[in-house]
């Protein structure tokens, strides 16, 4: 049963990639505004310093060291979250890269997103010589920002139906859990994997032809960084959800197939719980003004 799990976990991969190709896919050529980075980096810091602070004055915590400490008060510079360390670096980039992209012609845009791919994603597959490191790199999110950029510019899918989009993105998944599952490799289970990217790319265009009425998507969205940072929090990761939930692969099928979205809604909600009470304290200690002055 195994396989069925790789498959649910495949199934997903494409999200991390789709998440960073949406900031360029609705980009647009504006000045950027520096406080909404430095709101991020009070989020960030939240979650690294003020939680982790949290739960070793309540015990859950054994131990912090000095050096955990420096590491959890610099979030951006000692890495403690990735893909915020990535994006931080990638916000300074995103005037220069649209610099290129809001100006170049379109047969010129469909030669560099052809390039872009071939270099980044599928050299990818034959090793890392571009340095992006499986997709976990400031390299990687900023190749991703270019070709959501790219894609909505050279209008990529958009003639085509729905339906064709949701049978290449099936043949993705089920390729990319084929080679993992029968041929035992992992060259396309990771971000920078032309079967994971292209499902991403898929996925952006694909929700994008949704239109929802209301106002719930535009409360949540806020909040949906904040989960990944709750998650990753490195006392909650080690203590709690780290190797956690192995044991659904001993369940019947169906039973452990549900408790994986089970327990995927309560991480989901849990963070989304907490990042709604954090955004209420940082305006209450107006951290968004304090942002705007810095």
């Amino acid at each position: 049963f195994r396989s069925v799990f790789w498959f649910l976990e495949i199934l997903s991969y494409c999200a991390v990639d789709g998440f960073a190709i949406i900031s360029g896919y609705m980009a647009n050529d504006k000045p950027r505004k520096y406080e909404k980075l430095v709101d991020m980096w009070f989020q960030a810091f939240f979650y690294s310093f003020i939680v982790t602070m949290i739960f070793t004055v309540i015990g859950v915590n054994d131990t912090w060291s000095n050096l955990d400490i420096i590491k959890s008060a610099l979030p951006v510079t000692s890495g403690y979250f990735w893909y915020f360390t990535a994006f931080f670096a990638l916000f300074f980039s995103i005037p220069v890269l649209n610099s290129f992209l809001f100006t170049v012609e379109t047969n010129m845009a469909k030669k560099a997103f052809i390039i872009i791919v071939i270099l980044f994603s599928v050299l990818g597959v034959l090793g890392d010589p571009f340095k992006s490191s499986n997709g976990y790199s400031a390299i990687w999110l900023m190749v991703l920002y270019f070709i959501g950029v790219l894609a909505k510019k050279i209008k990529l899918f958009e003639t085509k139906r729905s339906i064709t989009l949701i049978i290449l993105w099936a043949l993705c998944i089920v390729l990319t859990w084929g080679v993992h599952v029968f041929i035992g490799t992992d060259r396309l289970t990771d971000y920078v994997s032309p079967t994971v990217l292209l499902s991403a790319i898929l996925m952006v265009v694909l929700f994008s032809r949704i239109r929802i009425r209301g106002s719930i998507i535009k409360k949540i969205s806020p909040l949906v960084f904040g989960i990944y940072l709750f998650q990753l929090n490195k006392v909650i990761w080690n203590n709690i959800l780290d190797n956690a939930f192995v044991t659904v692969v001993e369940q019947p099928l169906y039973v452990g197939v549900l408790l994986v979205f089970v327990f995927a809604f309560v991480i989901f909600f849990s963070g989304l719980v907490v990042e709604y009470i954090r955004s209420r304290i940082a305006k209450l200690f107006r951290i968004p003004a304090l942002s705007k002055r810095i």
